[in-house]
């Protein structure tokens, strides 16, 4: 099992990081699809390197940056020293829950949804297995349908989809 300095680590190697121009621009394109959201309350939930949430307060959203690592926490203070970090989920109305779902089991997806109650989700994550899935911590992958029928069974529908921050990113609200 990857330890979460490990995956710091890799996600620093692997360019998700705010020394990577290329990814800063793939998170300030991927906030400039949802500015008509920002004056909801803003979680980016399991925010890694912060690169996300960086973005979004400076499109004027009002964002929390949760992640359950310390290392990561740690890495976005020492990084974005004017960012709110959080180590547990708080309500709020625009949840971004990118590229996380995957690391975590039903139950602990439904319980940070029974806590953050968005109104919208920004939702991305893996949806094919891959040889990798096990170095990343993969332990959660769903088909693109079986992700739709999930958010159905939590009471949420698309309302859009999305081509950033990856090809298969789809924006749900609460029904």
């Amino acid at each position: 099992m990857i330890t979460p300095k490990q995956f710091l680590e890799l996600e620093l190697k692997s360019g998700i990081s705010p020394e990577n121009m290329d990814f800063v621009e793939l998170a300030r394109q991927t906030v400039n699809q949802i500015l008509e959201y920002k004056d909801l309350s803003t979680i980016d939930y399991g925010a890694g390197t912060g690169v996300y949430s960086y973005e979004l307060s400076k499109a004027g959203f009002k964002v929390v940056a949760q992640d359950v690592w310390k290392s990561h926490r740690d890495f976005m203070k020492d990084t974005n020293p004017d960012l709110k970090v959080i180590a547990k989920p708080i309500k709020s109305d625009l949840m971004l829950f990118i590229e996380v779902a995957e690391h975590m089991t039903d139950i602990e997806i439904k319980a940070a949804i029974k806590t953050i109650d968005p109104k919208i989700i920004l939702f991305s994550s893996t949806s094919e297995k891959t040889e990798n899935d096990q170095d990343w911590g993969h332990i959660n992958i769903k088909s693109q349908r079986g992700w739709v029928v999930f958010w159905e069974n939590m009471g949420y529908k698309i309302i859009n989809s999305l081509q950033l921050p990856t090809p298969w990113t789809i924006l749900l609200e609460k029904i």
